[in-house]
């Protein structure tokens, strides 16, 4: 069947595509990959490994920052995201005439893999899990679509072959990080679990990811781990800046974890509507190169949204970048 005519109405994400945690989290992700592929070893291969990967495209609803993002529809216009949108969902016939007929969004999936597909230098492979088989049926729908067979890429959606039961991406990242290399990147979207008691046992698999990363040294995985607090905003504040009580294995204390290891990362926050925060882990000696490169992309694409009208729904426009 399409992938346009199949449904997963049991997707949480299915609301939220497309908002401003959307926006800043899959620019850090393009201008990450974007600064991996044009460095050895990444531009020879790359591998991506996706958790909670989503359904690859979304029907949205009418979202003003959407509506500024896509603008104008007709030309690329240096803004990394919105020129991958165009793009992809043009290679997908989903790219809509004119604004008002905005009705689709492409999520990490077919972002990571368009950027990585559209590669002249390597081949790369992107491997992505989804806990819901119903979600999974849609995403191995749109990557069976014409437009995203990408010669340069493999992509791969686990399990294979298709069982239709749960995928626990968390606990394949656990059971095989210890494994994997630099030329690894591990991205982790676990959504808003970082002080309920019963996410207790989610944090201790976190700590045991990034224990196993530790152990690794310098030939560790590269990690994106994406944090949200909703409209928490002094719990997210307390997390941030260490005045909370603390929880087990929560902010704080994977942070302090990484920290006593010698391990810094980059740190990017911001607070478009939700309180969000980004963590991305790469070998020290490109600390420096990638901050810059965020911080240009983020203000871009800020500075995009509200010359096109919406720098009244960004009450807090700025996109932090901070080496933490």
């Amino acid at each position: 069947m399409p992938w346009r005519q199949l449904q997963d109405p049991g997707n949480p994400e299915n609301r939220n595509a497309g908002n401003g945690g959307d926006l800043g989290k899959h620019t850090v992700y393009l201008t990450v990959l974007d600064y991996l592929l044009a460095h050895a070893p990444w531009s020879t291969e790359l591998r991506v490994r996706e958790c909670h990967a989503g359904r690859g495209m979304y029907r949205v609803p009418r979202r003003p920052l959407l509506e500024c993002l896509y603008n104008p529809i007709g030309a690329d216009v240096g803004i990394m995201l919105h020129d991958v949108q165009r793009a992809s969902q043009s290679a997908l016939t989903v790219w809509p005439a004119r604004l008002a007929a905005l009705r689709w969004y492409s999520g990490s999936a077919v972002v990571n893999a368009w950027r990585l597909g559209c590669d002249q230098a390597g081949c790369h492979r992107l491997e992505v899990y989804e806990l819901a088989p119903e979600t999974r049926n849609v995403l191995r729908a749109v990557f069976a679509a014409p437009g995203l067979q990408l010669p340069r890429l493999d992509v791969r959606i686990l399990p294979e072959p298709e069982d239709q039961r749960d995928f626990d991406g968390e606990k394949h990242i656990e059971n095989n990080v210890s494994t994997w290399n630099s030329q690894d990147l591990v991205l982790l979207d676990p959504f808003a679990m970082w002080r309920q008691d019963q996410d207790q046992p989610r944090r201790n698999r976190y700590r045991r990811i990034i224990e196993r990363l530790i152990a690794r040294g310098q030939e560790s995985p590269l990690l994106m781990l994406f944090w949200t607090w909703g409209r928490a905003f002094p719990v997210a504040d307390g997390d941030l800046d260490g005045t909370n009580t603390p929880v087990g294995n929560g902010y704080q204390e994977l942070r302090g974890l990484l920290h006593q290891a010698n391990r810094h990362f980059l740190r990017v926050t911001w607070r478009w509507g939700l309180q969000f925060a980004m963590w991305v882990l790469v070998p020290e000696s490109h600390l420096p190169a990638l901050f810059a490169a965020l911080q240009r992309h983020c203000d871009d694409i800020r500075d995009h949204l509200q010359q096109r009208g919406c720098g009244g729904r960004l009450a807090n426009p700025n996109i932090e970048v901070v080496v933490d």
